[in-house]
């Protein structure tokens, strides 16, 4: 079952990426998933993630459901409160707070701890980099 839940909201996503609201893919928790978890931070009105979002549709068909995606939208006041409440509750708190005026941010989270993290980057290559590296 919860492998079926997650294959339907990976295809989801693919389909819309730039959907109002927050989607998350996985575990209850960042900290208590033993996976790796890619944490986006987007607004519909920004330039720079209408750049990373067809990057982040590629990588997320190439790597399925080996990783876990996260999409925490700050386009208004109402996907922002969102984003925070499912921030809390995959403890991202810190690493939302930090960074939700930075959109277009990209973290990269193993068993909890924070790999790596851009803004701004069109570099597939960075994030596929980034992505083994959690994955190994």
């Amino acid at each position: 079952m919860k492998k079926i839940t997650a294959i339907t909201m990976s295809l989801a996503l693919m389909l819309s990426f730039s959907a109002v609201g927050v989607l998350a893919f996985g575990g209850n928790t960042v900290g208590k998933n033993k996976t790796v978890t890619v944490v986006v931070i987007k607004a519909e009105w920004c330039s720079a993630c209408q750049k990373v979002d067809p990057i982040m549709q590629d990588l997320m068909k190439e790597y399925g459901s080996k990783i876990n995606f996260v999409m925490l939208d700050v386009t208004n006041d109402e996907t922002t409160a969102q984003a925070a409440a499912k921030a809390k509750s995959l403890g991202l708190t810190k690493f939302f707070e930090a960074n939700k005026k930075m959109t277009s941010t990209v973290g990269v989270f193993k068993s909890g701890k924070q790999t790596f993290v851009t803004s701004k980057n069109y570099s597939k290559s960075d994030y596929v980099s980034a992505f083994n590296k959690a994955l190994s």
